[in-house]
This record gives structure tokens, sequence and C-alpha cells, in this order.
């Protein structure tokens, strides 16, 4: 996250990182980890995804797995 903070950080209004424990009762995670990244509007998500290449770049550090990208839009 670290990176991401570096080159992404000042286009994100929020950031939770969590941890996969469980997908349900003895049912193992489906993910090991998730981050959600808040931005304030379209044109901030595009800002911060110009400069996202070294954050995506560092993911096979990580694991050996694809990835997976949600994009959404919050509604409160």
């Amino acid at each position: 996250m670290g990176l991401v903070g570096e080159h992404m950080g000042q286009h994100i209004q929020d950031t939770i990182v969590t941890k996969g424990l469980a997908g349900g009762p003895d049912t193992p995670p489906a993910f090991h980890a998730t981050a959600t990244m808040v931005f304030a509007d379209q044109a901030a998500f595009d800002a911060a995804m110009t400069v996202a290449g070294p954050v995506l770049a560092d993911i096979p550090n990580f694991t050996n797995t694809a990835p997976q990208m949600l994009i959404g839009q919050v509604y409160s």
C-alpha cells in the first residue's frame, strides 16, 4: 500500500484494506485480501489510473494469480 500512497494517494479519498478470513461458515476465503479505494469522482479515478503503472507492476510480487478489479459507484 506504500506504492499506492506514493503514486496514487493524492487522488484517493479513502482506502480500506480487508484481509479475507472466511467465505462463510467452514468455508475458506475466496480472496486473500481486498483493497477498496474511494475516489471523489470519475476525474480523480482517471487521474489515479494514469499514474498507477508502478502499483500494477508490483502486484506479481505478492501473488501468482491474476488480480480482479471491480469498478463501482458508492451509494449512501
